[in-house]
């Protein structure tokens, strides 16, 4: 396979960054003006409630001009509900984002449906060959539009839950996610399913209370009821675990 040639203007967002870096911290340097890194948040529920408003606040605290957008039971499974092929190449016009951190797929593990007006057909789950093929080629085509302008792109994977049947179905998404990412130079895929695991690889239902860890430990709920969504105190504990990959990135917030 021929590598993909390099876009330098992927480079953009981390080197104002180190610029701004190299500027505050220096005393010998007098404070100067600097455009703030803008950063598109986008996904499904996960973003649409405790996470993304949790990465939203620390990255607006850290200095980023931040648009977040989230869908509830949104993906790129069902574009008649809601077409994020359009959505995000509105989005990435307007703001034209340094870095874009998107999280799909829980919602994904069901038939697709052809996108409005391109005259193509329903691929069920059971066709699982041609699922894979039109699933993947959706992803990676959303990841190139949402990097068009030179953003660097994160995709999050989905987190674990409680449902064997859903845990088999998103190991299903997940492989195809990262197989649309791999060799973009300018897209990194981030796994959340890992961090949101316990030690026996089962759904992280519960942990210790991310607000009382410098006083004492206290165990609070991860996972609302459903075994699926994040409670703020599982969205804290997990934005924390992922830090370490976005600073690795060279994306600092925290």
């Amino acid at each position: 396979m021929t590598p993909t040639k390099p876009n330098t203007t992927a480079l953009r967002p981390i080197c104002k960054l180190i610029i701004a870096l190299a500027v505050l911290g220096s005393p010998a340097c007098p404070a100067l003006d600097y455009e703030p890194l803008r950063m598109l948040i986008l996904g499904d529920s996960n973003i649409y409630e405790s996470f993304g408003k949790e990465l939203e606040s620390d990255f607006s605290a850290a200095g980023y001009q931040v648009k977040r957008r989230g869908k509830p039971t949104s993906g790129m499974a069902r574009p008649d509900f809601f077409d994020w092929l359009t959505t995000g190449a509105e989005l990435v016009d307007r703001y034209r984002p340094d870095v874009v951190l998107i999280m799909f797929g829980g919602n994904d593990g069901q038939r697709l449906e052809p996108f409005p007006g391109s005259g193509g057909t329903r691929i069920k789950w059971k066709h699982e060959a041609a699922w894979k093929a039109e699933y993947t080629r959706r992803i990676r085509t959303l990841v190139r539009i949402l990097g068009g302008h030179g953003a660097r792109v994160f995709l999050l994977s989905p987190t674990n839950r409680r449902s064997q049947k859903a845990v088999e179905k998103m190991q299903r998404v997940i492989a195809c996610q990262r197989a649309a990412v791999g060799d973009l130079y300018f897209a990194t895929w981030v796994d959340t399913w890992t961090p949101s695991s316990g030690i026996d690889g089962r759904y992280l239902r519960r942990g210790s209370d991310p607000a009382a860890r410098h006083h004492h430990w206290r165990e609070v709920r991860y996972r609302k009821g459903d075994g699926i969504h994040l409670t703020k105190a599982g969205a804290v504990d997990l934005r924390e675990k992922i830090a370490t990959e976005l600073r690795r990135c060279g994306v600092i917030a925290w």
